[in-house]
C-alpha cells in the first residue's frame, strides 16, 4: 500500500490546526506518511495605490502567520510538515494543489479566518468537498 500523502489547508485559525492535530495523529500511525500544510490567499488586485509588492508583502505576511502554528506543532510533535502558499479562489485552489502533489487525503477545518466568521470556510470546506476526486475530512 502506497504512503498517505495528506493535505491540510490551514489560515491559522483554531480549527485549521486541529485539523493539522488529526492528520498528525493519523500519520504517527501510518508508516511512511507525510503532511503538507498549505496556506491559499485570496488574490488582490494592484492598483495606483497598492503595487504588486505591496500585495506580495501582504501575502508573506499572512502566510507567516499562519504557519507560525504549524511550525510550533511541528517543533512540539518533532515531525516533519511541509509548508507551502499559493494565491487563488480558496476550495479550487486547495484541490488543483492536491491533485497535482497527487495526495491521498485532505483533512480540514469547518471554519476559519473568514471576513463573516465561521461562514467563509465552512463554504469553502463545502466547495473542497463538491470539488475534490480524492476523500475529504472535515474536522469540527
Amino acid at each position: 500500500m502506497a504512503a498517505s500523502k495528506i493535505l491540510v489547508p490551514v489560515d491559522g485559525s483554531p480549527n485549521s490546526i486541529r485539523a493539522l492535530e488529526y492528520a498528525a495523529k493519523r500519520c504517527a500511525d501510518s508508516k511512511g506518511a507525510w503532511i503538507l500544510a498549505l496556506n491559499v490567499q485570496t488574490p488582490m488586485p494592484a492598483s495606483r495605490f497598492v503595487t504588486r509588492e505591496m500585495i506580495r508583502d501582504h501575502y508573506a505576511r499572512m502566510s507567516e502567520a499562519a504557519f507560525k502554528p504549524v511550525n510550533a506543532l511541528k517543533k512540539k510533535l518533532g515531525i516533519d510538515i511541509d509548508c507551502y502558499m499559493r494565491v487563488g479562489e480558496p476550495a479550487s485552489t486547495i484541490v488543483d494543489f492536491a491533485k497535482r502533489t497527487r495526495c491521498t487525503e485532505i483533512v480540514m477545518g469547518t471554519r476559519g479566518l473568514g471576513r463573516v466568521s465561521g461562514l467563509v470556510m465552512g463554504s469553502v470546506a463545502m466547495k473542497v468537498v463538491h470539488l475534490s476526486p480524492i476523500p475529504v475530512t472535515l474536522v469540527k
